[in-house]
């Protein structure tokens, strides 16, 4: 099969277009895996600090910790589940997987630097730090959760 101005030429040299990519499911994972799950994750250390027992250091780590490596285990299973059935090449399949590791290492350093800074104390340019970092992190998830083109079902060769 070879690939000619966006078609792709079956074994009986007919273009099959390739189907357009469905953006609404495509933006939907993205909010909500790489929307909502972050802010879910970091708000876990006021959320303890909050709700758990009062000036227990003990705890919050240890609940922090483990929300921490369950986030970061789901969110790796999940990513690489997603980027093995979509439809991207072996090289796109392969700077996906290393985006999304790398990703993986960005939020738990921001996950870090929330845990070791007093509750109450973001001052506004953390706050845009933040704001900044979850941007590029949801454009980058972006490329990461893209599901590539496939073939057109068409009919196959008659001879």
């Amino acid at each position: 099969m070879s690939i000619h101005k966006g078609n792709s030429i079956d074994a009986c040299d007919n273009p099959s277009p390739l189907e357009p990519v469905d953006y609404s499911i495509w933006m939907i994972r993205l909010f909500t895996w790489d929307g909502a799950v972050p802010l879910i994750m970091l708000s876990l250390p006021g959320l303890a600090r909050r709700f758990g027992p009062k000036n227990n250091d003990q705890f919050l780590v240890m609940a922090v910790v483990a929300a921490l490596i369950a986030g970061i285990l789901l969110r790796f299973t999940f990513g690489m589940r997603h980027i093995n059935s979509n439809h991207c090449g072996p090289i796109v399949q392969t700077a996906q997987r290393i985006v999304l590791l790398l990703m993986i290492f960005v939020l738990v350093l921001i996950e870090s630097v929330i845990c070791v800074n007093p509750p109450g104390r973001l001052q506004q340019a953390d706050v845009l730090f933040f704001g900044i970092a979850g941007s590029l992190y949801l454009i980058v998830m972006a490329f990461v959760l893209y599901p590539g083109r496939r073939r057109a079902q068409g009919s196959a060769c008659n001879e």
